[in-house]
């Protein structure tokens, strides 16, 4: 029975140990928050078809997180908001507005790029 838990207990950190979607140490706090809190929208469907991802971007001259959905073939609508680094929902009224816009994390890759 001893066995059987060591065992266990060898499997469990292995499985543990190798999370592909952990943060790199060089991406912010900030941008890991963000990917937490647009978990559920972060989607992937097929890859460089239809795949919804986490962006920054300037929003009057505030920087802003958001969700966008990368799909050629579909017609989308741009985002309506956005978050703010301290959790403040900022509306977009026009979101051609928004400048600077940079992919942050991918869902499909499950990697961040900023």
């Amino acid at each position: 029975m001893k066995r059987c838990y060591l065992f266990l207990t060898a499997i469990l950190l292995i499985v543990t140990a190798c999370t592909k979607d952990e943060a790199p140490t060089d991406t912010s706090e900030c941008v890991v928050r963000m990917k937490e809190l647009y978990k559920a929208e972060l989607k992937c469907t097929k890859k460089d078809a239809m795949e919804v991802n986490l962006y920054s971007g300037l929003y009057k001259n505030e920087l802003v997180y958001f969700t966008m959905t990368m799909c050629p073939n579909c017609n989308t609508v741009p985002p309506s908001s956005g978050y703010t680094c301290g959790n403040k929902k900022v509306d977009f009224n026009n979101f051609g507005n928004v400048s600077d816009i940079k992919q942050v994390y991918n869902s499909c890759t499950k990697e961040f790029t900023e």
